[in-house]
């Protein structure tokens, strides 16, 4: 009975509302293909298997990437054609690692440095805030209609009736009224709209991979933290980066950022010099350029890699918190106001009434 119940929810609301997180369904999907992999099984029926675990548009894209799989498409093609199956840091960790034949280690990498559930909370606070402001902005509607509606009319009606002069506040908002009775509606609707599209995974998604998205220093900490993490595994397996790097300059999300490590790919004069190149393009600090550069021990660069990444993403995500409380301020002030002018002008009027009448 439950089921029934919870399953339709789960197939209409986001992702992360109801049920499981989309971080750690993107971990189950990690851990179903390192088994595969590793075990030398056919990942199809095990992804077809946990598509079913997860009803909803998460289960959608599952079943889409079996579909890819089905049709003889490679891993890594067929990922790249379901965005939002997995992280996008963890597809070109993937890509990386198929490109450079170290797909078993890279699977094992991304298990023991992937994000935890714990720790991913810029989209919860981006639904957090959407939430927020789509109930302040139903109740304000709510209010703000049955005022405009039964009160507002009504106070007006008596005054005419009675020859009475109209408070300078009421007669500002019943010409306010006039002039907004659609516009003010249709904005909020808008408003309401776009709280609700900021809930969805694949919407904030396209807006991280829009120019504007690019601009926002909250996505380049991350990819930057995501290339970080990216370069800790061979680091760690003591291979070149090089090969690494070059694979990423073919499938990084970023267009902008392909041509950068591409440059810093091409400018290196030495595997050292790479580090210097990526601050160059400011695809990491330069502090971390110089840092890693002078770092000869490979375990320990390794090590610095993964607990830049983690400080990088610690950071991007204590930034989004920050931006995210600030805005979700915004609306309620803005409908404050708005409500409060409703209220002050029906309090002035009714006490103008009623000093009248005395």
């Amino acid at each position: 009975m439950f089921d029934r119940i919870t399953k339709p929810l789960r197939s209409i609301f986001p992702g992360g509302m109801v049920g499981n997180s989309r971080r750690s369904k993107q971990n189950s999907l990690l851990r179903i293909l390192s088994v595969a992999h590793s075990q030398r099984l056919d990942p199809k029926t095990l992804i077809e298997n946990l598509s079913a675990e997860y009803p909803g548009r998460y289960g959608q894209k599952l079943r889409l990437l079996q579909r890819w799989l089905a049709a003889d498409s490679s891993i890594s093609a067929a990922i790249a054609h379901t965005p939002g199956v997995l992280d996008e840091d963890d597809t070109l960790a993937l890509q990386c690692g198929i490109e450079t034949n170290t797909l078993d280690e890279t699977l094992q990498f991304l298990l023991q440095h992937t994000e935890r559930d714990d720790q991913s909370i810029a989209s919860d606070l981006i639904r957090g805030m959407a939430g927020y402001v789509i109930g302040v902005l139903i109740f304000a509607m709510i209010v703000t209609t049955f005022l405009m509606i039964f009160i507002v009319p009504t106070l007006s009606q008596i005054f005419e009736e009675f020859a009475l002069e109209l408070p300078m506040a009421m007669s500002a908002l019943i010409e306010f009224s006039e002039l907004g009775a659609t516009l003010v509606p249709l904005a909020l609707l808008a408003l309401i709209g776009s709280a609700v599209l900021l809930l969805f995974e694949d919407v904030r998604r396209a807006i991280r991979r829009s120019p504007l998205g690019r601009m926002m220093p909250t996505v380049a900490r991350r990819q930057s933290a995501g290339l970080l993490r990216l370069l800790a595994l061979p680091t760690s397996l003591g291979q070149p980066i090089g090969p690494t790097l070059t694979a990423a300059a073919q499938f990084h999300p970023n267009q902008r950022w392909r041509k950068r490590l591409l440059l810093a790919r091409t400018g290196a004069v030495s595997e050292s010099d790479i580090w210097r190149q990526l601050a160059d393009q400011r695809l990491i600090a330069r502090l971390q350029g110089e840092q890693l550069g002078n770092i000869e021990n490979a375990s320990l660069r390794a090590w610095t890699l993964v607990t830049l990444a983690d400080r990088d993403r610690q950071l991007a995500n204590q930034k989004t918190e920050s931006i995210a409380r600030v805005f979700q301020h915004v609306p309620t002030i803005i409908l404050g106001i708005f409500v409060g002018w409703i209220v002050i002008a029906v309090m002035q009027t009714l006490t103008n009434l009623a000093s009248s009448l005395a």
